[in-house]
């Protein structure tokens, strides 16, 4: 048997390099480690220290781990529910390497770590203090994006985390950014936003979509961890960097005026400008138009200083101007109002009534964005927000029928 509360006590290595082998009974150590996982009473530290050696035990015996990985991964996102900060970033720290090891590629259960006699028992080779560093830290510096190296869990993972945000929208409100931006340091932060969007755009749930899809811009947009990514989108200079927009793009959708500041981010002035226009046609609401003020106010943040630069040259951005003048016309005269108005009473104004349309550029960099039909784009933004209507008109339909009931 496994005492746990020897797992709180710490462990004493030789100083030299000698590694010591132990034999251990893995399946009986695993089931003791995801039954004290299951258990909601035991302490913070205890918890700590059953992920500690769940994530030794994928570093060093990957194989053997991944046979009890579809029976883990129920308790381990559970435990991002955590209350403690800690307990969660251990737990990440498992669920990354599972989502990225070499040996989760190929779900092939009868594969092993070395030729055991006994195939429950697996000879674990303990190294010294010394000797002990985390990977987990650099996966996020050490993948590029034109070398993936997540495996098949990795989906699995992506599906499953988005689900448990979907059931339990608490921990995506008060937790939701925190754990997406550590994912973004443990693993590569394109990949996640990838497959993220990916299976938004196929999620039936129109309003948790919009949600999720406002929550993922605003951490692209903000976050540190997602520096290089902003810089990638910012350019579209490479193939990869415009496929990655057009996956955004098509589950950003979901959400208006996100999907305008994934234009700004881009510098696709003239499509930004063209999905203003379509706003008109939309079901303004107090929530749309509290997210424009928000996006206002992100313009006069750090992260868009580029973005206000180029508003000084109208003749080769006058689209620019253009959309944040639709998008002052799109506010009630309130503080966001008078902060958007002030800012482009600095546009020097007669270069802008002297434009010639048809020499205006449209805002886009880079030698790759050609490829990209932003007239397809516009129509699956038609499409996807009529959806919306339709499922917000079925929503109001359904409470009014509830509220006759009640009168009745």
């Amino acid at each position: 048997e496994l005492d746990i509360t020897s797992l709180n006590q710490p462990l004493s290595f030789p100083c030299s390099c000698e590694r010591i082998q132990v034999t251990l009974n893995l399946d009986g150590i695993v089931q003791v480690l995801d039954c004290h996982l299951h258990d909601t009473s035991i302490g913070m530290m205890t918890r700590i220290a059953v992920l500690k050696w769940l994530y030794h035990l994928y570093i060093k015996t990957p194989r053997k781990m991944f046979r009890h990985t579809d029976s883990l991964l129920p308790n381990l996102l559970r435990t991002l529910s955590d209350e403690s900060d800690e307990v969660i970033l251990k737990d990440l720290e498992v669920l990354a390497e599972i989502a990225s090891s070499p040996a989760g590629q190929t779900e092939g259960h009868g594969a092993s770590d070395s030729s055991d006699a006994q195939p429950n028992l697996v000879e674990l080779q303990v190294p010294d203090r010394a000797g002990q560093l985390s990977s987990s830290g650099m996966k996020g510096l050490e993948c590029s994006p034109s070398t993936p190296t997540m495996n098949s869990y990795f989906h699995k993972f992506m599906i499953n985390l988005l689900k448990r945000f979907s059931s339990e929208r608490k921990l995506l409100e008060t937790r939701g950014p925190f754990i997406i931006r550590q994912l973004c340091l443990l693993l590569n932060a394109e990949n996640i936003f990838h497959s993220m969007a990916d299976i938004l755009l196929r999620e039936e749930d129109l309003k948790f979509a919009s949600t999720m899809v406002h929550t993922l811009n605003t951490i692209l947009l903000t976050s540190s961890e997602l520096f290089q990514l902003r810089n990638q989108l910012k350019e579209l200079k490479t193939p990869e960097s415009c496929n990655l927009f057009c996956c955004l793009y098509r589950s950003w959708c979901h959400n208006p005026v996100t999907t305008v500041s994934l234009c700004f981010l881009t510098q696709n002035y003239k499509h930004a400008y063209d999905l203003i226009q379509k706003f008109g046609d939309l079901d303004v609401t107090v929530d749309f138009l509290t997210e424009v003020d928000k996006l206002v106010q992100l313009i006069e943040c750090p992260i868009f200083t580029y973005l206000r630069l180029q508003m000084l040259d109208v003749k080769k951005n006058p689209y620019l101007i253009k959309a944040l003048y639709g998008l002052l016309m799109l506010l009630p005269q309130s503080s966001a109002f008078q902060l958007l108005s002030h800012r482009l009473q600095c546009v020097p104004n007669p270069e802008l009534l002297q434009m010639d349309s048809t020499k205006a550029t449209t805002g886009l960099r880079g030698t790759s964005v050609s490829n990209i039909n932003y007239t397809e784009l516009l129509q699956h933004f038609e499409k996807v927000q009529n959806k919306h209507l339709e499922a917000r008109h079925q929503r109001a339909g359904r409470a009014e029928q509830l509220d006759r009931r009640v009168v009745l």
